[in-house]
């Protein structure tokens, strides 16, 4: 957003933010961190994005790359996110921004308290209520994926391709 200063010239105005930075930490679980998908994985890709959306499933992935970076954790600007995420100058608590970081704790993928966030590295499978909620289309390529999966023997590997 740009605000008209002296002599012409405009500046940048930042938005207000509720907490002007958050602190990432891991949120570990034995059996997601085993079974889960990854947020950046092609499972998520075509499956979750439906369900979360685009940017939450987008926010999700910046996390999970800067806890693979930092995996004990580590400090985000709130206000240079939202601009990377492409989210604008719009701030407050129902800015583009609080609204996808919202939305990520409504489906369990993390857990704010204060300006701590929390963050699972996987993500569950979808319920079957949520493949409910999923296209057509989609409900039936995420009924062939796991029966795929399930004529597959279980490997070492994750089961992160879609």
């Amino acid at each position: 957003m740009r605000d008209g200063a002296e002599g012409g010239a405009d500046k940048l105005v930042w938005p207000s933010f509720p907490e002007g930075s958050l602190t990432v930490r891991p949120w570990p679980d034995p059996v997601l961190d085993e079974l889960g998908h990854d947020p950046r994985s092609p499972y998520v890709e075509r499956f979750w994005v439906a369900i979360l959306g685009p940017t939450s499933t987008l926010l999700l992935r910046r996390l999970a790359a800067g806890l693979d970076l930092s995996p004990e954790g580590f400090e985000i600007d709130c206000v240079a996110v939202a601009h990377e995420l492409g989210l604008g100058v719009r701030g407050g608590k129902n800015s583009p921004f609080w609204r996808a970081l919202d939305r990520t704790g409504r489906f369990n993928a993390t857990r704010r308290q204060a300006n701590v966030l929390m963050v699972r590295r996987r993500l569950a499978p979808l319920t079957l209520r949520q493949v409910e909620k999923l296209p057509p289309h989609l409900q039936a390529a995420h009924r062939a994926h796991i029966a795929r999966q399930l004529a597959t023997p279980r490997s070492t590997g994750r089961p992160d391709a879609a």
